[in-house]
């Protein structure tokens, strides 16, 4: 593989499943560092965009102590994506328990933290586990390979994003193709540390071969065991992180490092944890600079599990392929709706049941959105209020709907079909397309105001597109929502653009 301008190769690290991580010298500086050249290929200006915004984004994490350092990345000229970071000595956590539940306890203590910043910037890690926590120079832990998880987007690949999976830590709802989430990354985190406290990942049987991927799945019903010499209080709390429901889990990570602070007995949490022996016996696939792809010692054996479950995942690929290719079908939503084009409004004919194709009811009287041309848009009947909205690479992944007499961020002022012309609902996608921006323009918002909201002056409202939220997506609706807020504010209450009822 090619080297980055600017790097001279020393000596390769380790080689995993996605990639070569190299030792190589910073010229300008002269200082070492971890290079990981990711083995995927970026194929087109879209997706290096998309790569290097998250990367960006994870970059805003730099000065975490218990975040790997980035220092640069790119696309190499063939295509190769890499990162360039911190060079951590100590290598990762691969293969390094059963240990102590105070030091795991402070360990996912950091690595919460972590992640709680990580989220509230809107940024997912997606692929947690013992390979990917990396050990520091002055022996504190700092989780790594932000960006390279979310490489292939979700909605755009089903096949890659499944391969990409480890299964031993990744959360249920992954198998089934459902996008990620925060919780996603809170039952990875939570499956990490209690391999870190048994020396294999929960469910696992202990001794013998590892499940295959079928039977991974399968395990996902079994409860979680208590294991020996470990308090119950602790294991009560990985049981909370580990629980087969996103919903049944903590609400965020900040919730979930509380609990283990609490545990490891500090008030407030700490970013430092004990320096760690080395593992009893070298691990092949471990990386100094970035994470193994091994789920645990026997690393041999987890490739070959990986390989009899492809037939599962070709299988599971195949249908999310298909599930994208009819979400994103104009012709599968509404009877057709969205591909008349001509109309202002939606007629008993375009749309049948426009409850079921919008997911809420819908009006075009006293509608400004429903007169744009070839718009197909409506106003909800009743005020739909929001707050704590979270887009991630584009896509929709976190919302939360309120009662408007709640303080709230946003309120939908319409609601449309996404245009024929938009093959994949993304944010930047839907705000780059003339209906959409017209649908969605200040005009539009000013003039659908009503009640108290007509008395605030024109200048504190903006606009905003959000794509299909998850339970549109959840339901094959092919929707996307025009919402206000208001600039200066922290929030408002009321309804200012529908009646509450």
């Amino acid at each position: 593989m090619l080297t980055p301008p600017g790097y001279e190769r020393l000596d390769v690290l380790g080689r995993g499943g996605f990639g070569v991580v190299y030792r190589a010298r910073q010229v300008t500086i002269d200082r070492e560092v971890a290079v990981k050249v990711d083995s995927r290929v970026i194929l087109d200006d879209r997706d290096q965009r998309r790569f290097l915004r998250e990367v960006r984004a994870a970059g805003r994490l730099s000065g975490h102590p218990n975040v790997v350092e980035i220092y640069d990345a790119g696309v190499l000229p063939d295509g190769h994506p890499y990162l360039v970071m911190e060079l951590c000595p100590g290598g990762s956590l691969a293969g390094r328990g059963p240990l102590r539940p105070p030091d795991v306890a402070g360990i996912g203590s950091g690595i919460a933290d972590a992640l709680a910043t990580a989220h509230g910037l809107g940024v997912l890690h997606r692929d947690i586990k013992p390979g990917n926590i990396l050990i520091k120079r002055y022996g504190t832990v700092g989780l790594s390979d932000f960006g390279l998880a979310a490489l292939i987007d979700q909605g755009r690949d089903s096949s890659v994003t499944l391969a990409a999976l480890t299964p031993a830590y990744a959360a249920p709802e992954a198998f089934h193709l459902h996008p990620p989430t925060p919780q996603s990354d809170i039952y990875a985190l939570g499956a990490t540390l209690y391999a870190l406290l048994a020396g294999r990942p929960p469910r696992f049987p202990a001794g013998g071969a590892d499940p295959s991927v079928p039977e991974i799945i399968r395990l996902h019903d079994a409860p979680v065991p208590d294991l020996p010499g470990v308090p119950p209080e602790l294991t009560a709390v990985l049981r909370r992180s580990l629980a087969k429901e996103p919903g049944w889990r903590y609400p965020d990570a900040a919730a979930f490092r509380d609990d283990l602070a609490r545990f490891a007995g500090r008030s407030q949490v700490s970013t430092t944890v004990p320096v760690l022996p080395p593992p009893v016996a070298p691990q092949p696939g471990a990386w100094s600079g970035a994470g193994s792809t091994e789920s645990r010692p026997g690393g041999r054996n987890r490739r070959a599990v990986l390989l009899s479950g492809v037939a599962l995942v070709v299988v599971l690929a195949l249908i999310g392929v298909w599930y994208f290719a009819v979400r994103d079908d104009p012709g599968a939503q509404g009877g057709g709706a969205a591909s008349s084009g001509g109309s202002a409004t939606l007629t008993t004919s375009q749309a049948p049941d426009p409850a079921q194709t919008f997911g809420i009811e819908t009006v075009v009287d006293r509608c400004p959105a429903a007169g744009v041309a070839g718009g197909q848009a409506r106003c909800a009947k009743r005020a739909e209020c929001w707050s704590g909205i979270v887009v991630i690479q584009g896509e929709l992944t976190s919302i939360r709907k309120l009662p408007c007499e709640q303080k709230h961020a946003y309120e939908t002022y319409a609601i449309a079909l996404v245009p024929p012309d938009v093959a994949d609902p993304y944010l930047d996608v839907l705000e780059a397309n003339p209906t959409v921006a017209k649908v969605c323009a200040k005009e539009v918002l000013l003039a659908s105001r009503f009640g108290e909201a007509l008395k605030l002056p024109a200048t504190k409202w903006e606009p905003q597109v959000l794509p299909p939220t998850p339970d549109d997506r959840k339901a094959e609706r092919n929707v996307y929502r025009c919402v206000g807020t208001l600039t200066e504010e922290d929030g408002s209450q009321g309804s200012a653009f529908r009646p509450s009822q």
